[in-house]
């Protein structure tokens, strides 16, 4: 089959060179499959990661506002008079800051889209 190549190449070497293509081309075939696989299963852990953090979520976000009222009870009970006005004081401002933190967020993200939206004709795929 390969008499032709024989008359020019001496056999030994040319089955090293031909052996070296083979090895490098499945290395490059099985590399291709198997980046292939690893993008797909890393995709379904982080969407089964995210669904995780989306349930737990509320849960932990109830936590860390039990958390923080807590805190805000024992810095109120700590002394001094007006006790319960400073509790309810400190209570407004957390949530206050909570609040305008979330329609900060949203008004960030609404913009973002917005933005994107005006120069959308321009941009390519």
């Amino acid at each position: 089959m390969f008499e032709i190549i024989f008359e020019y190449i001496e056999q030994d070497k040319f089955y090293k060179y031909f052996r070296l293509l083979i090895i490098v081309g499945m290395y490059l075939f099985c590399r291709r499959i198997y980046s292939e696989y690893a993008k797909q299963s890393q995709i379904k852990r982080q969407i089964e990661i995210d669904e995780q953090e989306k349930l737990e979520k509320p849960a932990r976000d109830e936590r860390e506002r039990a958390e923080k009222e807590e805190a805000l009870e024992k810095e109120a009970a700590s002394f001094g008079w007006g006790k319960k006005t400073r509790k309810n004081v400190k209570l407004q401002e957390t949530i206050l800051q909570q609040e305008s933190e979330d329609l900060r967020q949203r008004y960030q993200s609404s913009y973002d889209a917005a933005e994107d939206h005006d120069i959308e004709d321009l941009l390519e795929d």
